[in-house]
């Protein structure tokens, strides 16, 4: 006996209408108005849907629920009109990258870089809730006739609830969490949930759970410079003693308040050649794939925590993922390795690692 209609379908038996019914959900009619439906909307539009959509449409359209693997269903039903393009998020633009700006990215890092202790080098950049999944194939739905079509692939930020600022240095050590909300929070309930404000974590509420120009002032103010004041001090080093803070091009990220603190404190702001973070920042690198890993452990159940839940949830996935051995490994696989000189780690620019990217974009 055959449990399932597939099965009973690849013998060629028949299967009632009502069991088909049952097991496909849609009617031929319902599904052909969704057929039609990402046909014309493509054409219309030029962009294509993503099974996340389709699931809306349907039960906008029939109250009616579909699993999230339904699309694949439907399109190998309607195989000679729909396909399915997967890539992964950020693929087109990163095929951007210009070989120049991996050489002007070398030369910054032996000026800048080369030889200062390991405490003092920094990476930074934000990840945020939504995007827990970024590491994920991404797939959208297309009539077959326009599947050669340069599309683009959109990343899912569906759950837009908090970001956080995450900055590690080469000595394997994380500052402390800066997060951002949209919600109110309790500093009740934070401390209920072993968040101590200013101490394990900086909690910001703003209208967005993005990182603006403005709070990337305050974490620099309230983050950076404390830990790069408090490493020259247990390392008794002057107070001009020169950090490295490496970020990406995002212009919340770099803009001229920031760059005067920065300067202001002797701490030396180095940004990326666009399109290039997946080559060359190490917390894109591996630290974010580590991260997101310990994220999506608890995410089944993420939109019944309270913000304050979610705060400790980061700070616990952060201390999980923070292994020596995966923010070595990212620094290194950026071209930034480590060396001992006279008793002292010190940075080491790679520029084997620089010949090996350099292959990849020519590739």
């Amino acid at each position: 006996m055959y449990t399932t209609v597939h099965q009973q379908e690849t013998i060629g038996q028949k299967i009632p209408e009502s069991k088909r019914k049952k097991n496909r959900k849609l009617t031929d009619e319902q599904e052909r108005t969704i057929v039609n439906w990402i046909i014309s909307t493509y054409k219309t539009t030029r962009i294509p849907r993503t099974p996340k959509q389709i699931r809306a449409q349907v039960y906008g359209k029939f109250h009616i629920t579909v699993s999230t693997n339904w699309h694949r269903f439907l399109v190998k039903r309607y195989s000679s009109e729909l396909v399915v393009k997967e890539q992964s998020p950020r693929q087109v633009q990163r095929m951007d990258v210009k070989e120049e700006d991996i050489h002007k990215r070398n030369a910054n890092l032996k000026k800048y870089v080369q030889n200062k202790i390991v405490e003092l080098i920094l990476n930074a950049d934000e990840i945020g809730l939504q995007w827990y999944c970024d590491s994920r194939i991404q797939c959208v739905i297309m009539p077959k006739e326009f599947e050669h079509d340069e599309i683009h692939f959109p990343v899912d930020r569906s759950e837009p609830r908090m970001s956080n600022m995450i900055a590690v240095a080469l000595s394997e050590r994380y500052l402390h969490p800066f997060l951002i909300s949209k919600e109110e929070m309790s500093e009740h309930e934070l401390l209920k949930n072993y968040i101590v404000q200013n101490q394990n974590a900086q909690v910001i509420t703003s209208t967005s759970c993005m990182m603006n120009s403005n709070l990337m002032l305050v974490w620099a103010r309230d983050t950076v410079v404390p830990y790069v004041n408090n490493v020259r001090k247990e390392k008794k080093l002057s107070t001009r003693t020169e950090a490295v803070l490496i970020v990406d091009n995002a212009s919340s990220h770099c803009n001229k308040l920031v760059k005067d603190l920065l300067k202001a404190n002797h701490i030396i702001l180095l940004t990326m050649p666009p399109h290039s973070t997946h080559l060359l920042q190490p917390c894109d690198v591996g630290d974010f794939g580590a991260l997101k890993l310990a994220y999506q452990q608890g995410h089944q159940g993420i939109s019944k925590m309270t913000p304050e839940q979610i705060v400790s949830h980061i700070l616990d996935s952060t201390q999980k993922a923070a292994s020596r051995l995966t923010v070595a490994n990212s620094f290194h696989a950026c071209c930034i390795g480590t060396k001992v000189v006279k008793g002292q780690l010190v940075a080491d620019i790679k520029q084997d690692v620089f010949d090996e990217i350099l292959k990849k974009i020519r590739a």
